[in-house]
């Protein structure tokens, strides 16, 4: 019986002890990020940006190259046609100009077509 109780007070401190690291740990990442936001709030801004830019950069850059050049260039493409046409849609939006927003939707649908007609016609040639 001694044994049982020896073991799961051992348990509960281990517990305690990895409990005690996480909080130590986490404390010690996090004190200096919160102080550097609070004494200089643009330059963290900025600085998390270009973190998460470079971690979008990395991963994207590693992910064309496991699908291969083309199909990459292709999704790039796709993906900036449908951005620019939700940023020029949103700026015609905010300046109450509606024969602009019709215009940029569908410019960018057409181009989102064109690109995506080359796609296809590109994948039937290599088959």
């Amino acid at each position: 019986m001694a044994l049982k109780i020896k073991s799961k007070l051992f348990s509960l401190a281990k517990l305690a002890g990895f409990i005690a690291a996480c909080v130590t740990a986490s404390f010690a990442v996090i004190a200096p990020l919160w102080l550097f936001a609070n004494k200089a709030p643009g330059v963290y801004s900025r600085a998390v940006m270009l973190a998460a830019a470079l971690f979008v950069l990395y991963k994207s850059a590693r992910a064309a190259k496991k699908a291969g050049l083309k199909k990459s260039l292709f999704f790039a493409a796709k993906l900036f046609i449908i951005a620019a046409g939700f940023a020029l849609a949103a700026i015609s939006l905010a300046n109450f100009s509606r024969l602009f927003f019709f215009i940029s939707v569908l410019a960018a649908a057409a181009l989102f077509g064109a690109v995506r007609a080359l796609e296809r016609h590109a994948d039937k040639g290599r088959s």
